[in-house]
């Protein structure tokens, strides 16, 4: 029996010795992928400027609204459209020298649909405008009511908190909501700076008095 018992024993040896050797192997293989992954965390690539992320982010995402059932096939309002993007404000800073690339800024960005209905009333975005919309220093949006709001213009931007919005000046900033309504985005890091979306173009001058969205003379306040 105690033959047997060795004989056993040698068998089941030789059987595990593989396996253990296997299970040797992958535990190296583990520590090995392990560091790895530590060390192309440490080596992660740098963000772009401001400027190159707001020439391939997405914009306000856009509805049909009412002119969905216009459509043909017919769509609801509330069907998405498309997104916005923010190229009639990075050509205009492109034409004017207004530089996205600095560092320790934030931009307050107005999309196209935004650029479009300012100049159709104002014309095309001047150099002090695109200049209006860049904030010396990088502001998170939850510090806008306290932060220093100079821009680079030499203005500086009026916030006020009402509607449950932020407003800056004429335009509320950073806004999610639902469709079909806009929503605008908040917080988006580069590597010189944040990037916060507006509804409107913001310009230099403007007081409460004035009119546009929220300001005394508007007379509707949209929630």
């Amino acid at each position: 029996a105690r033959t047997c018992t060795r004989r056993c024993f040698e068998r089941n040896l030789r059987f595990l010795s593989p396996m253990l050797s296997l299970g040797f192997a992958g535990s190296s293989a583990l520590v090995v992928g392990s560091r790895a992954g530590h060390g192309s965390r440490m080596s992660a690539p740098m963000m772009a400027n401001v400027a190159d992320t707001l020439a391939t982010m997405q914009g306000p995402d856009l509805y049909w609204e009412e002119i969905g059932p216009l459509q043909d096939p017919p769509k609801e309002e509330s069907d998405f459209k498309e997104y916005d993007t923010f190229s009639t404000f990075l050509a205009a800073c492109q034409q004017h020298g207004v530089d996205l690339t600095q560092p320790d800024i934030t931009v307050l960005a107005p999309g196209n649909v935004a650029c479009e209905q300012f100049s159709a009333v104002a014309g095309p975005l001047t150099k002090a405008v695109c200049e209006y919309h860049v904030i010396k220093g990088v502001v998170n949006k939850d510090s806008l009511g306290s932060a220093d709001l100079t821009t680079v213009e030499g203005s500086t931007i009026t916030y006020r908190r009402m509607f449950r919005k932020d407003f800056l000046d004429n335009a509320f900033c950073g806004q999610p909501s639902s469709p079909p309504r806009t929503s605008y985005c908040a917080n988006v890091k580069a590597d010189n700076g944040l990037i916060h979306g507006l509804n409107e173009v913001i310009y230099p001058g403007w007081s409460e008095s004035s009119g546009g969205y929220g300001s005394e003379g508007d007379a509707a306040t949209r929630a």
